[in-house]
């Protein structure tokens, strides 16, 4: 093999010795010796290339190791900004973290990154995450972003391993008991402008997550032999999702503009994103509860709406299959929810709990555990 063939950057370096002149060969200027002339290896032969290989990673390994030796955790926290992994969140996710990210980052700022490779770390952290101590929800949440901060430098190997691993959430919650009472949904109507009510009843009517709200159009109309439908795929679960045409959803097909492609479009018109319209619902409750009465519950969210939409389908005549398939339950689970949510409503229970019965007499709905399916 020519010397022009040869890795470029190789230092050369040519002694005189009692012996005659000995070449000596460097990974590159200051950087490791991997072959020398009195060595039984031919130079570019593929022993040579190894040698070099080798002591060229081994020198990329010391820089690294003595990179991330005077690297301090700011630098760090800089570096993982730049990542790909950071980059591609969402402007309000990334707007989150920032809140822990720079707390983090004031609090060790004197530290080198490899502090938290010791075990003794851990208790650090954590005594950092105690000023959130109050809220178990922020607690979990600096358990996220640190996390995710550490496994990124764990990865990009500016540390070996950090202890800041299987963490116990302490957030704990069952929303099964919030849900969307009819006066609380007829609140947020009554504040709400034209473009905004079209996003409560999707929500309420057809329990459509935010996710899947946006992206009705349509192509997702279908007609069946009595009525019409809106079919479509839950952006969560990916299955086929059949929501049938209550009074109000048959108004929001029918009130579309001729050439309207999206049912529920943003208010400027375009694509509605997950995140506005969980914000507009949320914007809808301090709008209600502008004048200091609290006619909804501040802690309500849109994803509540289901329950309630599961027993306006019953109340508009639909089985328990048909609600099944709409809200993407079992018939058993469709039956529990409509049940413990006519409990929670005692205007409504005397009707709703006599068509459950009728109901779940039609489907053959027997009693046992069940999982939401």
């Amino acid at each position: 093999m020519s010397k022009t063939a040869l890795p470029k950057g190789i230092h050369r370096v040519k002694k005189a010795t009692a012996a005659g002149v000995v070449r000596y060969h460097y990974v590159c200027r200051g950087g490791p010796k991997f072959w020398d002339s009195n060595s039984q290896v031919v130079e570019g032969s593929l022993a040579y290339l190894a040698a070099y290989r080798q002591a060229n990673t081994s020198a990329a390994e010391a820089a690294r190791t003595h990179r991330a030796n005077k690297m301090l955790t700011p630098d760090a926290m800089d570096e993982y900004r730049r990542s790909i992994h950071y980059r591609k969140l969402n402007a309000r996710t990334k707007a989150d973290y920032e809140k822990y990210m720079t707390n983090f980052e004031a609090e060790f700022a004197e530290d080198p990154i490899k502090l938290f490779e010791e075990e003794e770390s851990l208790a650090e952290i954590i005594a950092w995450q105690n000023q959130w101590a109050h809220s178990p929800r922020m607690f979990d949440y600096s358990t996220q972003v640190i996390r995710r901060f550490l496994n990124r430098m764990r990865q990009s190997g500016v540390i070996k391993r950090h202890f800041f691993r299987d963490i116990e959430a302490v957030y704990r919650v069952n929303r099964a008991h919030l849900v969307w009472k009819p006066e609380e949904i007829a609140a947020v109507l009554e504040v709400a402008r034209p473009a905004e009510r079209r996003i409560v009843v999707a929500m309420s009517e057809g329990g459509l997550a935010p996710a899947d709200v946006g992206r009705l159009n349509r192509g997702h109309i279908e007609k069946t032999p009595k009525a019409r439908r809106l079919l479509l795929d839950r952006v969560k679960t990916g299955q086929a999702t059949a929501i049938a045409a209550t009074p109000a959803i048959e108004d929001l097909i029918d009130t579309m503009d001729d050439d309207q492609w999206l049912i529920v479009p943003a208010l400027s018109g375009g694509r509605l994103t997950p995140e506005r319209a969980a914000q507009i619902v949320r914007d809808l409750i301090d709008r209600a509860n502008a004048d200091g009465v609290i006619r909804v519950r501040p802690e309500l969210r849109p994803y509540d709406m289901r329950g309630t939409a599961a027993t306006a389908l019953l109340r508009a005549g639909c089985g328990l299959n048909e609600i099944a398939v709409a809200m993407g339950w079992s018939i058993r689970h469709a039956s529990k929810m409509i049940e413990h949510y006519a409990r929670l409503i005692p205007e409504v229970t005397d009707e709703i709990l006599e068509k459950l019965e009728r109901a779940k007499a039609s489907a053959n709905v027997f009693d046992g555990d069940d999982k939401d399916v």
